[in-house]
């Protein structure tokens, strides 16, 4: 499993660099200034996003959603989400002009500065946008893991899914053009079909018949060994599909999401399996079906299966966000100075990244 990116923790040291001399401007300190705007500006986002901080963290310890709550719980964070972004966002420009103002400063290093801003700005507007309309789409005021006890399943809405994987690919590709590296995790195998086995807990039976005792644990425990990269990996390469799932073990996250139910509907790997769980889980229409006094442990499966694909979600923002705010940092300690006698102000090699992964 991979680590959590925390953020971007800037430590200051005590030389600021500054040009020695009586009537002379400080222009390390002003350096310093510029940096300490962002680490403000960085702070502020940690506090809002949540799971920023300085300790080692795991996507496997975060938590969003607990039983009992509405999928709009689900839109909620994915709307603070974009407000923190887009908070940053008008800091980052703020901060833009006040550096921009800076007088003895080289144009050419100020530039670099602005363009680095400008850069971090628009990965942020992909974001929001990708965001707002995530949250849109979880909005629904019914129970997370809606689950039917002794009654059938049912496929969630085909649209509102297809909304939700088309969302969290582009998140991807705005962190991968970043330069942050998205593995594919590791899929697991087939989970085989048949009344009493883990699907049939998400997809139901034929004629809308009932699972089999024993199918929520197993559902609970299929989704507890789920690889949360892997489940991304595979919602960012499906595509809902309705109708009767396969009586096999060749259905894919999209058609066990928002397909209908047979006898001995199997899963291609545990991912798709956990992916679709978790898909079914905070989309409209989707409903999970319990034999008698299971419906706790499926309910389980379904808080788990969600807070496992945001958790993936918030580090791959995190990541994104964290690296577009040291290039911005860099940028800044790069800022080139003159002093009145047209010599060059020396710079802070005081100011250093900690990055925990």
């Amino acid at each position: 499993m991979r680590g959590m990116m925390k953020g971007v923790i800037m430590m200051m040291g005590c030389n600021s660099g500054g040009v020695k001399g009586e009537g002379k401007v400080n222009f390390g300190k002003l350096r310093y200034s510029f940096l300490e705007s962002l680490v403000k500006i960085g702070e502020g986002f940690q506090e809002i996003f949540g799971v920023f901080g300085s300790a080692v963290g795991d996507v496997l310890g975060f938590s969003v959603v607990k039983s009992g709550d509405k999928r709009s719980k689900v839109g909620e964070h994915f709307e603070n989400l974009g407000k923190g972004l887009k908070s940053t966002k008008d800091k980052l420009n703020e901060l833009k002009v006040e550096i921009s103002k800076a007088k003895n400063a080289d144009g050419s290093t100020i530039k670099i500065v602005e363009d680095a801003i400008q850069g971090a700005n628009e990965v942020f507007a992909q974001l929001i946008d990708n965001l707002s309309k995530l949250a849109g789409v979880t909005n629904d005021s019914s129970l997370l893991g809606d689950t039917a006890v002794n009654s059938n399943a049912a496929g969630a809405e085909e649209a509102s899914v297809n909304a939700i994987i088309e969302r969290v690919k582009a998140i991807v590709e705005v962190a991968k053009r970043s330069g942050i590296e998205i593995k594919s995790g590791n899929a697991g195998a087939e989970v085989a079909g048949g009344g009493a086995t883990a699907p049939a807990s998400l997809v139901g039976k034929a004629n809308s018949a009932v699972p089999d005792a024993n199918s929520g644990p197993k559902l609970a425990d299929e989704v507890s060994k789920a690889d949360p990269w892997a489940m991304i990996d595979k919602i960012k390469n499906t595509k809902a599909k309705t109708g009767n799932v396969a009586a096999s073990n060749a259905n894919e996250t999209g058609a066990l999401a928002a397909g209908t139910g047979v006898d001995n509907a199997g899963a291609k790997s545990n991912a798709d399996l956990a992916a679709a769980v978790a898909l079914k889980a905070i989309t409209k229409g989707g409903k999970l079906s319990a034999a008698a006094n299971e419906d706790g442990a499926v309910k389980a499966a379904a808080v788990s299966a969600t807070n496992k694909i945001l958790g993936v979600l918030n580090v791959i923002i995190g990541e994104t966000v964290s690296s577009s705010l040291d290039k911005i940092r860099e940028a800044v300690k790069g800022i080139k100075y003159f002093g009145t006698d047209k010599t060059e102000a020396g710079q802070s090699d005081a100011t250093q990244s900690v990055v925990a992964k």
